[in-house]
């Protein structure tokens, strides 16, 4: 039996197990700070509401986590229950460790969706070897845990740290131009070779740059577009699979298939059937549209 999210009495993080998975959950505001860790396996999609309001998506697996912060209106999918450990820490404990820690104002949280942290990643680890030994954490183990987490929040995941990390990423005008090629020649072979000689760098330096502006190196970040794009193909068209592997750059559709799966937790034929009939059904409740 796959524990719930799991609340130890007079504790302020509360820790356990995402139990939605593949498109269970809805969109929703979050009215908590929570970290997600993702197991080794797991295959975890974001979509989340951008400041300008626009809907955007993100992937999300080990080593990397991701931080939510209170108020960010966004839905979390994995392909079945187990596959990442939530912690949730009080939005009211968070300000008065960082208060205590940092003794100025408490920082505003920015949410990261795919951020490299050892830190949380060993935490994580330990919570999780708790979980699975049927040994649920009690408050006298989470409480001097959340506080340490709290103070890790705040001086890593501040809005001033998270504009220091961008400055010493890629260049907006370098990354759009970057992003813009990649859309451009998706359909191809795309090298990290290529998209460094874009924005005149070498390729280990851009590859180090690009990581810190988007949190994904240049090649996963290039078969995200490529899943992005065959989604699109699959809801939109009736092309056939070998035609929607083509059109989004994979090799064959055995590559494409694999891939699919990997990362959105179905295969590219449940995908297309469950899109319509999210469709037909949704058609059903609004008769207008």
């Amino acid at each position: 039996m796959v524990p719930a999210l799991l609340e130890a009495v007079g504790a302020p993080m509360r820790v356990g197990w995402l139990l939605s998975f593949a498109s269970d959950e809805t969109e929703r505001r979050r009215d908590a700070i929570e970290i997600l860790i993702p197991t080794e396996d797991a295959a975890v999609r974001i979509v989340y509401r951008a400041d300008d309001g626009e809907e955007r998506a993100a992937f999300l697996r080990a080593p990397l986590v991701a931080l939510i912060s209170e108020g960010q209106v966004c839905c979390v999918q994995c392909r079945r229950p187990a596959d990442i450990l939530l912690l949730r820490i009080a939005p009211d404990f968070f300000a008065r460790q960082a208060r205590a820690a940092l003794g100025n104002a408490v920082p505003r949280l920015v949410a990261r969706y795919a951020a490299l942290d050892p830190f949380i990643r060993e935490v994580g680890n330990a919570l999780e070897a708790e979980l699975r030994s049927d040994r649920p954490p009690n408050a006298a183990y989470l409480e001097p845990l959340a506080r340490v987490l709290a103070v890790h929040l705040a001086r890593h995941f501040g809005a001033a740290a998270s504009t220091a990390v961008l400055r010493t990423g890629l260049l907006q005008h370098k990354l759009r131009r970057v992003e813009a090629f990649i859309d451009k020649y998706i359909t191809e072979p795309i090298h990290v070779e290529q998209l460094a000689a874009e924005v005149h760098m070498s390729p280990f330096h851009f590859a180090r740059m690009f990581k810190q502006a988007t949190g994904q190196p240049p090649h996963l970040y290039v078969v995200m577009q490529r899943v992005e794009r065959a989604k699109t193909l699959l809801r939109d068209s009736e092309l056939a699979l070998i035609e929607v592997a083509a059109q989004a750059g994979f090799g064959t559709q055995g590559h494409f298939c694999g891939v699919f799966r990997r990362y959105t937790g179905l295969t590219p034929r449940t995908f297309r059937l469950d899109s319509r009939a999210a469709l037909a059904s949704c058609v059903a409740r609004n008769p207008a549209i």
